[in-house]
């Protein structure tokens, strides 16, 4: 099996018969390449790995060139690869337009959308009624997690297209807007700038809890955690006692809560970063409009831009 180069026809002078592109060949090594490892790709395609892998196999077989170089603990794309990955996005781009033409898509279809609950509670009622409205034979079924317990999930094959808060440096969905982060607190909290700071907070790996907490720690600020919530509403009750002080979106700040800074002796908080994550194996066309709705949505609504 060659790795790059023109196929061999030096054993005769028949033309080479076009190999058989079958989607679901096409399908597992898209979604390989766009996962990066054979154990996810199984979990987004619901198939074991040794599916997967065969798939792969019998597609290089049939190509005759080898698309992946695979070790123990590496896998990357062979110059055949990268480029024959282009070509098998359109092939199944086309599939998705032409069964969207003869109309299949009056079927209901499952959308498994995550995105965090406080988000939810600004803009998903615009979205619902949106897909609702132009596509009423999509089902969705919402998921409210914190940012990470939805890549998880996404990664283990579990939701479709997920709205989260980036927790890296590098890219690793489609950035759809960023929105700055404050301090925050009811307006009967009165700060006591001798005391250390008391924090009403989501639990740990809530990634502005740990920004929250390292920009304190920068700044020599005093702190204590004197409540958890894992829900945004749990913490809302807890935040309107007047006794503690959250992070929260500037834009989705409560009108009875106010905002504290570099007066009251805090920290400035970096900017979140708001991504769009889609799962490799999405194969309805239909899953393409849902997520231009969520890019539209979030490019004009006033609390997220």
């Amino acid at each position: 099996m060659k790795s790059i180069g023109k196929p061999d026809t030096s054993s005769t002078d028949a033309p080479r018969p076009l190999p058989s592109l079958d989607t679901d060949l096409l399908l597992a090594f898209v979604t390989v390449a766009d996962s990066g490892s054979f154990t996810q790709a199984s979990r987004h395609l619901h198939r074991t790995q040794s599916t997967v892998s065969l798939r792969i196999s019998t597609l290089e077989e049939r190509l005759g060139y080898r698309l992946l170089i695979r070790t123990s603990r590496h896998m990357e794309l062979t110059d055949a690869g990268r480029t024959f990955l282009r070509y098998a996005r359109r092939i199944l781009q086309l599939q998705r337009e032409a069964v969207a033409a003869l109309g299949e898509n009056d079927q209901p279809i499952t959308l498994r959308l995550g995105l965090p609950e406080d988000y939810a509670t600004t803009w998903l009622p615009q979205l619902l009624a949106q897909i609702s409205e132009r596509h009423p034979q999509v089902r969705p079924h919402i998921h409210c997690r914190m940012s990470t317990e939805l890549l998880e999930q996404l990664d283990a094959g579990q939701l479709d297209l997920v709205i989260a808060v980036s927790h890296n440096q590098q890219r690793q969905g489609e950035l759809l807007s960023r929105e700055p982060v404050v301090w925050a607190a009811h307006q009967r909290f009165v700060l006591d700038p001798c005391a250390p700071l008391p924090l009403a907070l989501f639990p740990e790996h809530c990634i502005y809890r740990e920004r929250a907490l390292s920009a304190l720690t920068r700044a020599e600020r005093g702190w204590r955690i004197d409540s958890t919530s894992q829900s945004p509403s749990g913490l809302r009750v807890i935040v309107n006692q007047g006794h503690t002080i959250t992070v929260a979106d500037r834009r989705s700040l409560p009108d009875n809560w106010y905002e504290l800074g570099a007066e009251e002796g805090l920290p400035e908080l970096p900017t979140a970063e708001i991504e769009l994550h889609r799962s490799p194996s999405l194969t309805h066309p239909i899953f393409d409009t849902c997520a231009d709705m969520i890019r539209d949505l979030l490019s004009t609504s006033p609390l997220l831009r």
